[in-house]
Protein backbone atom coordinates (compact mmCIF):
# COMPACT_ATOMS: atom_id res chain seq x y z
CA UNK A 1 0.00 0.00 0.00
CA UNK A 2 3.33 2.22 0.53
CA UNK A 3 5.19 3.38 -2.94
CA UNK A 4 8.15 3.68 -3.94
CA UNK A 5 8.85 7.00 -3.86
CA UNK A 6 5.85 8.02 -1.76
CA UNK A 7 4.41 11.22 -2.59
CA UNK A 8 1.87 12.62 0.14
CA UNK A 9 -0.15 15.96 -0.54
CA UNK A 10 -1.45 16.97 2.91
CA UNK A 11 -4.75 18.70 2.60
CA UNK A 12 -5.28 22.51 3.74
CA UNK A 13 -8.75 23.50 2.34
CA UNK A 14 -7.16 27.15 3.03
CA UNK A 15 -4.16 26.90 0.67
CA UNK A 16 -6.17 25.66 -2.63
CA UNK A 17 -5.86 29.63 -4.26
CA UNK A 18 -9.40 29.46 -3.74
CA UNK A 19 -10.27 26.21 -5.46
CA UNK A 20 -12.21 23.33 -4.37
CA UNK A 21 -10.51 20.90 -2.34
CA UNK A 22 -11.66 17.67 -4.43
CA UNK A 23 -10.38 19.61 -7.27
CA UNK A 24 -6.61 19.82 -5.74
CA UNK A 25 -6.83 16.09 -4.38
CA UNK A 26 -7.64 14.82 -7.79
CA UNK A 27 -5.70 16.73 -9.53
CA UNK A 28 -2.90 15.74 -7.48
CA UNK A 29 -3.20 12.06 -7.75
CA UNK A 30 -3.90 12.43 -11.67
CA UNK A 31 -0.35 14.10 -11.65
CA UNK A 32 1.05 11.37 -9.65
CA UNK A 33 0.39 11.51 -6.00
CA UNK A 34 0.17 8.24 -4.25
CA UNK A 35 -0.55 9.36 -0.78
CA UNK A 36 -3.61 11.76 0.70
CA UNK A 37 -2.96 12.82 4.32
CA UNK A 38 -6.44 14.29 5.49
CA UNK A 39 -5.86 16.93 7.56
CA UNK A 40 -8.25 20.14 8.92
CA UNK A 41 -8.45 21.25 12.52
CA UNK A 42 -11.27 24.36 11.46
CA UNK A 43 -14.13 21.98 9.91
CA UNK A 44 -17.22 20.88 11.97
CA UNK A 45 -17.27 17.07 12.63
CA UNK A 46 -20.45 16.79 10.45
CA UNK A 47 -18.33 19.04 7.64
CA UNK A 48 -15.44 16.78 8.42
CA UNK A 49 -17.19 13.77 7.82
CA UNK A 50 -18.76 14.70 4.81
CA UNK A 51 -15.04 16.12 3.24
CA UNK A 52 -13.49 12.98 4.29
CA UNK A 53 -15.83 10.63 2.53
CA UNK A 54 -15.88 12.88 -0.85
CA UNK A 55 -11.89 12.74 -0.76
CA UNK A 56 -11.86 9.11 0.30
CA UNK A 57 -13.92 8.35 -3.12
CA UNK A 58 -11.57 10.09 -4.83
CA UNK A 59 -8.68 8.63 -3.81
CA UNK A 60 -10.01 5.02 -3.68
CA UNK A 61 -8.59 2.42 -5.61
CA UNK A 62 -5.30 5.55 -6.81
CA UNK A 63 -3.72 6.62 -4.01
CA UNK A 64 -3.94 5.49 0.15
CA UNK A 65 -5.92 7.71 2.02
CA UNK A 66 -4.69 8.31 5.58
CA UNK A 67 -6.69 10.22 8.10
CA UNK A 68 -4.84 12.76 10.67
CA UNK A 69 -5.52 11.95 14.20
CA UNK A 70 -9.42 11.08 14.31
CA UNK A 71 -9.20 7.14 14.50
CA UNK A 72 -13.25 6.93 14.96
CA UNK A 73 -13.46 9.21 11.15
CA UNK A 74 -11.11 6.73 9.98
CA UNK A 75 -12.95 3.59 10.85
CA UNK A 76 -16.53 5.38 9.44
CA UNK A 77 -14.79 6.24 6.42
CA UNK A 78 -12.91 3.09 5.44
CA UNK A 79 -9.55 4.97 5.62
CA UNK A 80 -6.55 2.80 4.88
CA UNK A 81 -4.56 4.73 7.73
CA UNK A 82 -4.34 6.91 10.46
CA UNK A 83 -1.72 9.14 11.23
CA UNK A 84 -0.87 10.73 14.79
CA UNK A 85 0.61 14.17 15.42
CA UNK A 86 3.76 13.74 17.91
CA UNK A 87 2.17 14.52 20.88
CA UNK A 88 -1.03 12.35 20.04
CA UNK A 89 -1.29 9.66 22.13
CA UNK A 90 -3.30 6.54 21.18
CA UNK A 91 -5.22 4.61 24.06
CA UNK A 92 -4.67 1.26 23.16
CA UNK A 93 -2.68 -1.46 21.22
CA UNK A 94 -1.21 0.08 18.53
CA UNK A 95 -1.13 -3.86 16.69
CA UNK A 96 -5.06 -3.86 16.76
CA UNK A 97 -4.76 -0.85 14.68
CA UNK A 98 -2.36 -2.07 12.34
CA UNK A 99 -4.78 -5.07 11.50
CA UNK A 100 -6.66 -2.82 9.33
CA UNK A 101 -4.76 0.65 8.93
CA UNK A 102 -1.25 1.72 8.29
CA UNK A 103 0.17 3.65 10.97
CA UNK A 104 2.05 6.18 10.77
CA UNK A 105 3.35 9.11 13.37
CA UNK A 106 4.80 12.77 12.73
CA UNK A 107 8.46 13.73 14.95
CA UNK A 108 10.62 16.10 15.37
CA UNK A 109 13.98 14.91 16.23
CA UNK A 110 15.59 11.67 16.28
CA UNK A 111 14.59 10.58 19.59
CA UNK A 112 11.23 10.95 18.83
CA UNK A 113 11.54 8.53 15.57
CA UNK A 114 13.47 6.00 17.37
CA UNK A 115 10.62 6.31 20.37
CA UNK A 116 8.03 5.92 17.57
CA UNK A 117 8.99 3.19 15.83
CA UNK A 118 9.39 1.04 19.16
CA UNK A 119 5.55 1.81 19.55
CA UNK A 120 5.29 0.06 15.86
CA UNK A 121 4.55 2.38 13.45
CA UNK A 122 4.51 1.53 9.99
CA UNK A 123 6.04 4.65 8.54
CA UNK A 124 7.10 8.03 10.19
CA UNK A 125 7.14 11.79 8.68
CA UNK A 126 9.65 14.22 9.86
CA UNK A 127 10.30 17.48 9.91
CA UNK A 128 10.32 20.36 9.81
CA UNK A 129 13.04 20.15 6.98
CA UNK A 130 13.20 23.40 5.29
CA UNK A 131 11.40 26.58 6.13
CA UNK A 132 7.44 26.20 5.41
CA UNK A 133 4.72 28.57 5.27
CA UNK A 134 2.93 25.41 7.72
CA UNK A 135 5.20 26.03 10.73
CA UNK A 136 6.94 29.94 9.59
CA UNK A 137 8.60 30.86 13.18
CA UNK A 138 9.45 26.75 14.17
CA UNK A 139 12.80 25.32 13.99
CA UNK A 140 14.19 23.73 11.25
CA UNK A 141 15.72 20.70 10.89
CA UNK A 142 17.54 20.12 7.46
CA UNK A 143 18.35 16.54 6.05
CA UNK A 144 20.30 15.61 8.98
CA UNK A 145 17.51 14.20 10.77
CA UNK A 146 16.68 12.12 7.80
CA UNK A 147 20.14 10.98 7.51
CA UNK A 148 20.20 9.92 10.92
CA UNK A 149 17.23 8.35 11.24
CA UNK A 150 17.41 6.62 7.90
CA UNK A 151 20.43 5.21 9.20
CA UNK A 152 19.29 3.81 12.73
CA UNK A 153 15.29 3.22 11.66
CA UNK A 154 14.14 -0.25 9.58
CA UNK A 155 10.70 1.56 8.46
CA UNK A 156 10.32 4.32 5.73
CA UNK A 157 10.35 7.53 6.45
CA UNK A 158 8.74 10.95 4.63
CA UNK A 159 10.20 14.32 4.93
CA UNK A 160 8.25 17.26 4.99
CA UNK A 161 8.31 21.06 5.79
CA UNK A 162 8.89 23.45 2.84
CA UNK A 163 9.35 20.99 0.34
CA UNK A 164 9.65 21.72 -3.65
CA UNK A 165 10.52 20.29 -6.95
CA UNK A 166 13.72 21.78 -6.30
CA UNK A 167 14.69 20.79 -3.12
CA UNK A 168 13.27 17.51 -2.62
CA UNK A 169 16.23 15.19 -4.21
CA UNK A 170 18.01 16.18 -1.30
CA UNK A 171 15.41 14.73 1.01
CA UNK A 172 15.76 11.59 -1.24
CA UNK A 173 19.55 11.48 -0.87
CA UNK A 174 19.47 11.65 2.90
CA UNK A 175 17.12 8.54 2.25
CA UNK A 176 13.90 9.56 2.46
CA UNK A 177 11.35 6.79 1.64
CA UNK A 178 9.41 10.09 0.13
CA UNK A 179 8.18 13.53 0.46
CA UNK A 180 4.78 14.69 1.65
CA UNK A 181 4.04 18.41 0.41
CA UNK A 182 0.99 20.92 0.73
CA UNK A 183 1.46 24.28 -0.97
CA UNK A 184 4.38 22.82 -3.31
CA UNK A 185 1.31 21.27 -5.02
CA UNK A 186 -2.06 22.72 -3.93
CA UNK A 187 -1.34 25.81 -4.22
CA UNK A 188 0.38 25.43 -7.65
CA UNK A 189 -1.19 27.26 -10.89
CA UNK A 190 -1.91 23.44 -12.00
CA UNK A 191 -1.62 20.77 -9.10
CA UNK A 192 -1.51 17.80 -11.23
CA UNK A 193 1.66 19.35 -13.45
CA UNK A 194 3.49 20.08 -9.89
CA UNK A 195 2.18 16.70 -8.55
CA UNK A 196 3.97 14.90 -12.16
CA UNK A 197 7.08 17.17 -12.23
CA UNK A 198 8.06 16.54 -8.14
CA UNK A 199 7.29 12.68 -8.65
CA UNK A 200 9.74 12.99 -11.95
CA UNK A 201 12.40 14.35 -9.59
CA UNK A 202 12.02 11.73 -6.77
CA UNK A 203 11.87 8.97 -9.26
CA UNK A 204 15.19 10.46 -10.36
CA UNK A 205 17.04 9.96 -7.06
CA UNK A 206 16.67 6.52 -7.61
CA UNK A 207 18.44 5.93 -10.65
Amino acid sequence: MMNNPILCLVTNGKRTSGRDLGFIVNEAISGGVNMIQFRDKDATEPEKLKMARNLRELAKDRAAFIVNGDVDLAKEIGADGIHFPERQIFDGPIDNLKENFLIGKSVHSFESAAKATSEGMNYLMIGTIFPSASHPNGPVSGTGIIEESHRNIPIPIIGIGGITEANCLQVMKAGAAGIAVIGAISEADSPKRAAHDILEALESSKV
